[in-house]
């Protein structure tokens, strides 16, 4: 897969993992060692649970409540 990726990748790429345990499981099994010349990861702010905050949790459960309105996120969060 990464070396059919290799071939499609025609200007630099850059990807976002947003949640610290992908973080570290990326660096223990060198998962950016592997990535063709052109994409690389970089390390977002946080796992989204631990960096959202109060008010915006409060927002989006006001938000879901809404007649017609389907809210998703990470499962994480539904625990919150």
């Amino acid at each position: 897969m990464l070396k059919r990726l290799a071939t499609q990748i025609n200007r630099p790429v850059r990807l976002m993992e947003v949640c610290g345990t992908h973080t570290v499981a990326i660096f223990r099994q060198g998962v950016r060692e592997l990535l063709p010349d052109g994409l690389s990861l970089i390390s977002g702010p946080g796992c989204p649970v631990c960096v959202t905050a109060v008010e915006d949790i409060e927002k989006a459960m006001e938000i879901s409540r809404k007649e017609n309105v389907i809210f998703t996120t990470f499962g994480d969060m539904m625990r919150v």
